[in-house]
């Protein structure tokens, strides 16, 4: 790494991850990405500072790089391998900036160039994508190239993707278990890492995105059984940790609904719409209460 210090380093990739949350609508009428494209910036400063991708991992054959490649996809165990030592932990703080920069793109709608970087990211993780430090990473970049194949209607590819991230988590939850490090602590300083509850709760929010994801996939292939199972399994994990927007939430149950009611399973239809119109009934509360802290700051 160029000799700048870790601080500055830090305080750059902190820098780009605020201008990246920057809302759409708060950019210059004729400038949508402004902030996107300053975060891009930041991020590649930072990635010249790391310095290049160690060689073996950036020149894997490109056949290496796909969804589920390597020994998982022959339904064997990857094997829990942490990354130790310098060169390990450059690789990982690059997969990192790679992932940032990956969504980056897709945000400014340049999805061949954000495909690009999520593969180098899996690619740069791939020996360590079991370990504490990497799995929960290793599944947001898979995700989100579960979501960018979906968008381009390549719905096997995205499936591919989105089930090995389900059962990556699985192994880790019972190979592993303890909740993993979150990619943004591999630059932030000791003091400030985040206490395990907070992993574990963004960590199961992860894996609550697989499951959504997984649901829509398989209402597009028409297995209809699934996807109302992975429906129903991303309503009860959001309700169990209070992550999910009242109305969304409440036309997703609604929908469910249906397809219990073309079964004939009219108690599980019941219970969803009820359910629905309990969490519906929040809506004006929140609002109140968001107008309420508004006022006050």
């Amino acid at each position: 790494m160029a000799n700048v210090p870790w601080a500055e380093v830090c305080e750059k990739f902190q820098a780009a991850l605020t201008l990246s949350r920057v809302e759409l609508q708060k950019n210059p009428e004729k400038e949508p990405y402004k902030s996107k494209y300053s975060a891009r910036a930041l991020l590649e400063e930072v990635k010249a500072l790391l310095g290049p991708a160690p060689e073996d991992e950036d020149e894997r054959p490109e056949a290496e790089d796909g969804p589920g490649a390597g020994d998982h996809a022959l339904g064997l165990p990857a094997e829990v391998v942490e990354p130790e030592g310098p060169v390990a932990q450059r690789a990982v703080r690059l997969a990192v900036i790679e992932f940032h920069l990956g969504v980056n793109y897709i945000d400014t709608e340049e999805l061949s160039a954000g495909e690009e970087h999520l593969v180098k990211c899996l690619r740069l993780l791939r020996r360590y994508r079991l370990s504490h430090d990497c799995i929960s990473l290793y599944i947001q970049a898979q995700n989100n190239l579960g979501i960018l194949w979906s968008e381009r209607e390549e719905i096997e590819t995205a499936q591919a993707y989105l089930e090995s991230s389900e059962a990556l988590y699985t192994q880790y939850m019972k190979e592993v278990g303890c909740p993993p490090l979150d990619p943004t602590e591999r630059f932030l300083p000791e003091e400030e890492k985040l206490t395990e509850q907070e992993r574990s709760k963004r960590f199961e929010k992860v894996y609550t995105h697989n499951l959504y994801y997984l649901a829509q996939v398989y209402q597009h292939l028409e297995m209809f059984e699934k996807a109302a199972h992975y429906c129903h399994s991303t309503l009860k994990r959001q309700l169990e940790h209070n992550a999910y927007h009242p109305i969304e939430w409440a036309i997703n149950a609604a929908t469910l609904s249906q397809f219990y009611i073309n079964k004939l399973c009219f108690m599980e239809a019941r219970h969803c719409l009820s359910a629905a119109n309990v969490i519906f009934g929040q809506t004006g509360k929140i609002s109140a209460t968001e107008d309420r802290q508004h006022r006050r700051a």
